[in-house]
């Protein structure tokens, strides 16, 4: 995984909804994955925070917390593919505490990633709605895995693009001295959108201003 550029505002780190709760001791965490991309000391009232952040060849995007008062991490990545974080970040279910996708059933229409024994046996690992990230984590699971092979099947009808989600929340707007307005994010927090605007008007940027409003839904 590559490291993704930290300057500007980082929005997750005022969201208390991370996808997974994970314990690793801190110096084996780093020796397996590199120092910290950036430390913020006050981590939004939660204490000093340390924190990483990548994008895989595959697209995925994962963020990792380290909070020194829990001593624990949490992770931020797409709510659909935690498996396929988790394969990423090395952990296995040893590490995982808790995860946002624990009880929910699985997917039917997709890209299913399974396992097969050398006796033959099969199981599904989860189902995957973008065919590439389901062969990424087939390609890592099986690295890890003794006499197992990891495969990518359909199941039921594969959606050809991610559908939209239905709009709500919060979002951020920058208009110009002319009146031109762009929404740069949306954030279901109203609380979280204003400390992004905050953060953005804090830059140096010359006759742009940010707000928040409630966001606009789709036409």
């Amino acid at each position: 995984m590559k490291p993704l550029r930290t300057e500007g505002p980082l929005v997750w780190m005022y969201d208390r909804n991370h996808d997974v709760l994970a314990r690793e001791s801190r110096a084996g965490f780093e020796r397996r994955l590199g120092p910290p991309h950036g430390r913020d000391v006050q981590g939004d009232g939660l204490g000093p925070t340390e924190f990483w952040l990548w994008r895989a060849d595959c697209g995925l995007t994962v963020v990792a917390l380290y909070r020194e008062r829990t001593d624990s991490f949490h992770v931020f990545t797409d709510a659909e593919e935690i498996d396929h974080a988790l394969a990423h970040l090395g952990w296995w279910s040893a590490e995982v505490e808790w995860r946002a996708d624990e009880g929910r059933p699985r997917a039917r229409n997709g890209w299913a990633v399974y396992r097969q024994d050398d006796t033959g046996n099969r199981h599904d690992v989860c189902v995957m709605q973008v065919r590439a990230r389901a062969e990424c984590l087939a390609r890592l699971m099986e690295a890890r895995a003794h006499k197992q092979w990891y495969a990518v099947e359909a199941r039921g009808t594969p959606p050809s693009a991610r559908a939209n989600p239905p709009r709500s929340g919060w979002a951020v707007i920058r208009q110009d001295e002319h009146g031109n307005r762009v929404e740069v994010a949306v954030h279901p927090s109203e609380d979280v959108a204003r400390k992004l605007a905050a953060a953005y008007d804090a830059e140096p940027r010359h006759k742009q201003a940010y707000f928040v409003e409630p966001v606009a839904p789709r036409a």
